[in-house]
């Protein structure tokens, strides 16, 4: 834990904010900290239209070619106002079992278990080949890096069978259980997929149970719906999310992403969680994710937070990450990856 740790508060210290200017910086420390565990490391650049990106990927061949990759981006939002931050956001504090900063969570935390990740296989012996793709630009919408590089270099995703990266894991309680959100899409896939005005409850609930029929939710989802407002007491402003996503569900192929892998991800969790189950979700944000969706390539959404874990600090101030959620991912990717074998080599 304790290189995961130090990791992050070394990645935390380098503004690689929208205008920042440690970017290629960044890249070069999280390269010679992979060489240095013995881990293949290959920089690529692409020319963005507000700077040039800095990507690399790295790579632990195991005794098949075919590949799981982790994905992570180096880039963070801008932090705003510095003087209204507990501590600096560049300062990487660690304070009560928390590590505070700008990408303590989107997507430092997540990039520096990666990075253990692929330390751990290179001390070892895969049946398969593990790959961390790090990019640039993702908060300036990915277009013009995680985009731009996989058009310009297909062969990064050669043998891809699985991406694992941001937009999910984020915790919730309901009845007897911890959900974690698994992401299997992006509200950004409906975007053009009609307006969807005037939506009752009762077309948003058919909309989820279309979803379900196409892998993209769990029959969950419409329990959740239907006993929130009376468990909580609180009404759901749902209507924003579900835009478009009716037509969408008409359109949309089938996901086989929680089908084929999500019982792989539930039972690592449950290890750990007890009353942990998986809720497949479409988020009303995008990541980069869509990039290799779009490649007809599955990508989860999945970095598991201890459930105390705050997502207010995202984009705002004084965002952190606890040492307990970068235990509990680690622990749980750890799992994930022993157990994939099967999944991935067909």
């Amino acid at each position: 834990m304790e290189d995961i740790i130090f990791w992050l508060i070394k990645l935390i210290a380098f503004d690689t904010s929208c205008g920042g200017e440690d970017a290629e910086a960044c890249r070069d420390f999280i390269m010679d900290e992979l060489s240095r565990q013995s881990v293949s490391v290959y920089p690529f650049d692409t020319e963005g239209s507000s700077r040039r990106a800095f990507h690399l990927l790295s790579e632990v061949t195991g005794d098949s070619p075919a590949a799981v990759m982790l994905h992570a981006h180096l880039d963070t939002a801008d932090c705003g106002d510095e003087l209204s931050w507990a501590a600096h956001p560049r300062s990487g504090l660690r304070r009560k079992g928390c590590i505070l900063g700008r990408g303590a969570l989107d997507c430092k935390g997540p990039l520096a278990v990666w990075m253990k990740l692929m330390c751990d296989a290179a001390k070892g012996r895969l049946p398969f080949t593990l790959k961390l793709l790090v990019t640039d630009l993702e908060e300036e919408g990915g277009e013009d890096g995680l985009g731009k590089l996989l058009s310009l270099h297909p062969e990064i995703t050669d043998d891809v069978k699985l991406v694992i990266g941001e937009g999910g894991g984020y915790p919730f309680c309901f009845r007897e259980k911890i959900f974690y959100t698994f992401q299997t899409g992006e509200k950004e896939d409906a975007r053009d997929s009609g307006s969807g005005d005037g939506h009752s409850r009762e077309d948003i609930g058919r909309i989820l149970l279309a979803g379900a029929k196409k892998g993209y939710y769990s029959m969950d989802i419409l329990d959740y719906f239907s006993g929130y407002a009376s468990i909580t007491g609180r009404r759901m402003e749902l209507e924003p999310l579900y835009l478009g996503m009716e037509d969408f569900f008409e359109k949309a192929p089938e996901s086989r992403l929680y089908e084929r892998f999500g019982e792989v991800f539930e039972r690592a969790l449950r290890k750990r969680v007890p009353r942990a189950a998986l809720m497949p979700a479409i988020t009303p944000g995008y990541s980069d994710n869509r990039f290799f969706r779009a490649l007809g390539i599955p990508a989860a959404g999945f970095f598991p937070l201890d459930p105390s874990n705050s997502l207010s600090g995202i984009h705002g101030k004084n965002e952190y990450i606890s040492e307990a959620s970068l235990c509990l991912a680690y622990a749980v990717l750890s799992d994930v990856i022993k157990e994939l074998t099967e999944h991935i080599i067909m």
